[in-house]
């Protein structure tokens, strides 16, 4: 009976399977490096969003919308004036062919004004009439924007160089107002339960300290903003910058805060006292001193300077000036009469510029008494980010290196950790060569990086259990086969064990591909792929790299031979002893004490179940940004924590902490996503809806009827003023009331928009009336000015002229058509971050709009609701991925178990001490603060694939032995996978604390995160799988199925049985000869030479002592394939 063809060629040509496999695995690491654009994260946070949901999907439509509904785009509010243009444009185009010239000037558009805008999302700010501002190094540029930031709150748009003139304000005692587009710094007491206060003369001296020290800095006079004469000559000298203590000189007459008086003070806290009510009730406004509507209703003292309205808008926290309604009890003025934080914004940009400013600040200097920076934004907090990625790898590269140690010290073979640190690279380059070539996947997100530790860990952990059952061969003097014989018995006893590990852990990665976040699927599918190459590499690049590292033992004169005779073997022979005792120990600690562990774990595991699903839970992120750095970085302290006590930045952030939710309706345009779902760049198109006909009559009443119910809702916020294009039906049946004939000119005809027409209007007249009604709409600005474009009511598609007449001059006008509606009103539910108050808005108004779209006509029933809900639904997206996650991993690698094993005891008992590991550091994790946000989402994936591999090893162990009693096949399973698991926790736990010194928060939760699931898995697998399985694990029949057809296939790995002795002398002679000369050793030297790995079980080594058995015990996969 031949032998099996794969151990054949592994052991007599390792050096072709080397070539082969280095080969395929650096082309499939170099090609997509040079062919594809290499990673890149500047931008973290891309592909933190959920994609494919339906709500997810609404909001995609909606941008989609938003895009159309641009100048550029297909939509337009204002059909007739865009027909005007496009007319004028083409005969303007035309008169120039005419005149044989190139249109130097034709006959443009008026820009569309702009809209004063409430500011999207935080650091993504919009000036007034300018681009973003960006970082730049050309700081003149930036000042050119900056220099306008002084009218970007007026609601009349004024022309540009009236902009840069009005620069200065009356008094020229600043140079601009404040704006978040400039570096500030928040300054707070150090604690607040001490009786302290930033509105005091030492407050007050605080604030001027920590100006000139932050205007010290070197870097200062190159980045600040100069003050502007009259004259319009710039200076040379810096802007003051805009502190409380330098606005209470500017209103108290003083050069310098320097001057600042008590009675100083009290005077200016008793004016703000005065003019709270105003800023809170939303009547003092940041123009107010320019605008006689403002002035009508907040007193003079109020507005004079504007310098009420930026002292509580920018510079104090909102709890030391109250609204109305927090003053209604004496404690609470009592309490919020105390300033603890103040904002301080220097005259220089928030952009990467700053970042030499930044490298000089020493905090130490930061500090005046009880007074300190606790918070920055300079704008730099994601190109900080990528540098700190860069520096702290070394900590990352630390850990890599001490895995190598760890592997070399249990090898003993400085070739086979090479080979194991070249499999963990080869595998992380097939998986990237699959997901960018095969795959064709474009985005690659930072969380990727997390599929590392998944490839140190698993190469590791699959190269200590190789090694260990190389030695267990050898230590049984194999010596009848050679070397074929090594590699096949123990290819056939690692197969299964790696085999199993490897299918559970990437079936575990592949099942969070159920999450709808677009990072969590690409770390899904990235690691999953990492997993399968590695196994691919253990079968192949490691079994040859042994062999080969046997060949390199051979030559007795080398000097890695005499330092390892002299050096490594004693050392490995103390290692003996000691790997002797340990075993013993923990095989006596488990066994004795079994049902203490089975108890105790059991209970902890149930404990933590609690904490898990019922309090605290799992907590939802309540901050939009994605945390960078640790928690007490003071950028990170400025996002989470102090950020909220200013106004301004609750207006700026996505819906205004405090700004009612709008209740948006959207008809016309499909809710799909139809766009790549694993590219957060690639969104798809805007997608009609044809069915949509707000022209017919039924569908006229019907939204009548739809606007008056609205109305009714408790959710529904009363608004006061013209609401044109909220619900345009009913104003425009209003509109339509008047008399055809044009009272003053009579040659004016109105229809057919006038009171001849009657509701429900016919088609054409509907759609060319609410037209005209744009028109005047258009012509009165006050009236569709709003906060977030685009705003509500009938889009028109952008129809070019359909004929021309022959005197080339006139055009056929085409009749304007409405492709969408968007129905808009307030809501009264404020936004909020907390997950619980909007679950409650979306599910309370979701399910009044699916009532109403029962009795809508078919022309309406492809409405949708949309508001601010894109934190809401990746809240709620990871929330249930990560339980779907979780639940799905736990399914599929128990049928994978229980297909390989056929025991289903042994699979159901490997499933629940897996679950325990999950449930336990989950549950570690809740305690230590961690929220469940993106990375906390990838880190728990990550848990479900690590936890697998201790426990599925001792139960392959487990089922495997052929010992009748449980108590042996439990001490034969801790004596096999003992050390090697013990190893693999002690290597990947140890790089992970290694890598808890960085300034990265994602580098500190991996380290953390690796040493609690390391060891709780190794704990749960070795001290509670085992007892369990010796208190009531099956005997070796109990429970075990068999596959009878596959039967079979045991023959590949059971060549070496009673009959084949002679086949088996005939390899070995050709085995002989194949290395000879090659300074392969004979069968008894093999078996005698120095091992491979270092430590041994107790029984292994009473096992080497005896004499050699006539036969083999039965292999793991022939007990499986029975």
């Amino acid at each position: 009976m031949e032998a099996p063809w794969f151990p054949r060629v592994i052991a007599h040509h390792p050096y072709i399977i080397l070539l082969v496999v280095f080969t395929f695995s650096s082309i499939c690491l170099i090609i997509p490096l040079t062919t594809k654009r290499f990673p890149d994260f500047s931008d973290p946070q891309m592909g933190f969003e959920a994609r494919g949901t339906v709500l997810a999907q609404r909001l995609t439509a909606w941008k989609h919308l938003i895009e159309a509904s641009k100048p550029r785009g297909e939509l337009t509010d204002n059909p007739l004036e865009y027909q005007q243009y496009i007319r004028e444009s083409t005969q303007q185009s035309n008169a120039n062919m005419k005149n044989h010239s190139l249109p130097t000037q034709g006959i443009l558009r008026k820009k569309p004004k702009d809209k004063n805008k409430r500011k999207g999302k935080k650091h993504k700010k919009v000036l007034n009439n300018t681009d973003y501002i960006e970082s730049s190094d050309e700081e003149k540029d930036t000042w050119k924007e900056l220099l306008e930031l002084k009218d970007r709150h007026n609601t009349d748009i004024e022309d540009e160089k009236t902009q840069e003139k009005d620069n200065l304000d009356s008094d020229n005692f600043f140079c601009n107002l404040p704006s978040s587009a400039y570096a500030r710094v928040v300054i707070t007491v150090e604690s607040e339960n001490k009786n302290l206060n930033l509105w005091s003369m030492d407050g007050i001296l605080a604030q001027c300290h920590i100006d000139g020290v932050l205007r010290g800095n070197v870097h200062f006079p190159s980045l600040c903003q100069t003050k502007i004469e009259r004259n319009g000559v710039e200076s040379h000298k810096c802007c003051r910058s805009w502190s409380p203590a330098n606005y209470v000189a500017l209103l108290s007459n003083r050069s310098s805060c320097l001057g600042v008086t008590e009675n100083d003070l009290s005077r200016v806290k008793t004016l703000l006292q005065k003019c709270a009510k105003y800023y809170h009730d939303r009547q003092l406004l940041p123009n107010c001193a320019e605008d006689f509507n403002c002035q009508k209703h907040v007193p003079v003292e109020c507005y004079m300077r504007n310098a009420v309205y930026h002292l509580l808008h920018y510079l104090l926290d909102v709890n030391f000036i109250p609204s109305s309604d927090k003053e209604k009890t004496d404690l609470n003025s009592k309490r919020n009469s105390t300033l603890h934080s103040a904002m301080l914004f220097l005259p220089i940009a928030a952009s990467s510029a700053t970042l030499d400013f930044y490298k000089e600040i020493d905090n130490d200097d930061l500090v005046y008494g009880n007074f300190r920076v606790q918070g920055m934004q300079l704008g730099l907090k994601s190109i900080l980010f990528d540098r700190l990625l860069l520096s702290d790898s070394s900590l990352v590269l630390g850990g890599f290196i001490f895995v190598t140690l760890c592997i070399w010290a249990y090898t003993g073979s400085i070739v086979v950790t090479t080979a194991t640190i070249f499999a963990v690279v080869f595998s992380l380059g097939i998986s990237y060569a699959m997901y960018t070539l095969v795959l064709d996947i474009e985005f690659f997100p930072f969380m990727n990086v997390l599929a590392i530790v998944v490839a140190v860990g698993i190469g590791a952990d699959d190269a200590f259990i190789y090694c260990k059952i190389w030695e267990s061969k050898k230590q049984k003097k194999l010596s009848n086969g050679g070397l074929v014989r090594m590699v096949q018995e123990t290819m056939k006893h690692a197969f299964p064990s790696m085999f199993v590990t490897s299918l559970t852990t990437a079936v575990a990665f592949f099942a969070s591909i159920v999450s709808n976040v677009t990072a969590i699927n690409c770390f899904s599918l990235f690691s999953g792929m990492t997993v399968i190459a590695n196994f691919f590499l253990m079968v192949t690049w490691l079994p040859a790299c042994v062999v080969v590292s046997e060949h390199f033992k051979l030559s007795t004169l080398s000097p890695v031979n005499f330092i390892t005779r002299k050096i490594i073997r004693p050392l490995r022979s103390l290692g003996d002893k000691v790997t002797v005792g340990f075993t013993t120990f923990l095989t006596g600690l488990v066994l004795r004490l079994r049902w203490f562990w089975l108890l105790s774990l059991g209970i902890i595991a149930i404990a933590c179940a609690s904490v898990v699903f019922h309090y605290p839970g799992l907590q939802l992120p309540d901050y939009m940004d994605f945390q960078l750095f640790h928690d007490e970085h003071p950028f990170e302290r400025y996002d989470l924590v102090y950020s909220r006590r200013f106004w301004f930045e609750r207006y700026e952030m996505v819906g205004g902490d405090g700004e009612l939710l709008p209740l948006r309706f959207v008809f016309g345009i499909k809710p799909v996503d139809n766009g790549d779902y694993l590219n957060p760049t690639k969104r798809g198109i805007l997608d009609w809806d044809e069915t949509f006909d707000i022209s017919s009559p039924m569908s006229q009443r019907w939204l009548e009827q739809f606007c008056q119910n609205l109305r009714r809702q408790p959710f529904y916020h009363h608004t006061i003023g013209p609401m044109l294009s909220n619900c345009f039906i009913e104003p425009l049946r209003n509109w339509m009331k008047r008399r055809c004939k044009d009272p003053v000119d009579s040659h004016i005809d109105y229809a057919p928009c006038c009171e001849s027409s009657k509701f429900p209007y016919a088609p054409d007249v509907l759609e060319q009336c609410a037209a005209e009604a744009s028109v005047r709409l258009h012509r009165t600005p006050y009236l569709w000015i709003q906060d977030n474009p685009p705003y509500a009511g009938p889009k028109f598609v952008k129809e070019p002229l359909f004929a021309q007449a022959p005197n080339d001059t006139l055009a056929i006008k085409a009749r304007p058509k409405i492709k969408a509606l968007v129905v808009e009103y307030d809501s009264t539910y404020a936004y909020s971050l907390s997950f619980g108050n909007m679950d409650k808005f979306f599910q309370e108004v979701e399910s009044w709009m699916q009532n109403q779209l029962r009795t809508a006509p078919k022309g309406m029933r492809g409405g949708w609701f949309i508001s601010h809900l894109e934190f809401y639904e990746l809240q709620r997206t990871l929330y249930q991925g990560t339980i779907w996650a979780i639940g799905l991993s736990l399914t599929l690698a128990l049928i994978v178990l229980a297909l390989v094993t056929l025991n289903p005891l042994i699979s159901l008992y490997a499933i629940i001490a897996i679950g325990a590991v999950i449930i336990v550091t989950v549950a570690v994790l809740i305690l230590l603060g961690w929220t469940l946000n993106i990375l906390e989402s990838v880190a728990i994936s990550t848990t479900i694939g690590l936890a697998v591999d201790f426990s599925l090893h001792y139960a392959v162990s487990y089922k495997a032995c052929t010992s009748e009693k449980k108590i042996d096949r439990v001490k034969t399973a801790l004596q096999q996978m003992g050390g090697p698991t013990l190893m693999a926790a002690i290597t990947s736990g140890a790089a992970g604390a290694l890598m808890l010194p960085s300034h990265v928060l994602a580098y500190i939760q991996i380290g953390i995160f690796l040493l609690l699931v390391m060891t709780i898995s190794w704990i749960y697998a070795t001290l509670f799988l085992c007892s369990m399985l010796a208190i009531i694990g099956p005997s070796s029949r109990f429970a075990q199925f068999e596959y009878p057809r596959l039967k079979i296939l045991s023959i590949c790995f059971s060549k070496y049985e009673d009959g084949g002795a002679v086949e088996t002398d005939k390899d070995n002679n050709r085995a002989r000869k194949t290395y000879k000369g090659r300074g392969m050793l004979s069968e008894s030297t093999l078996s005698t030479s120095s091992s491979v790995c270092q430590f041994h079980c107790s029984e292994l080594e009473t096992l080497a002592a005896r004499p050699p058995s006539p036969s083999l015990p039965p292999s793991p996969l022939s007990t499986l394939l029975r």
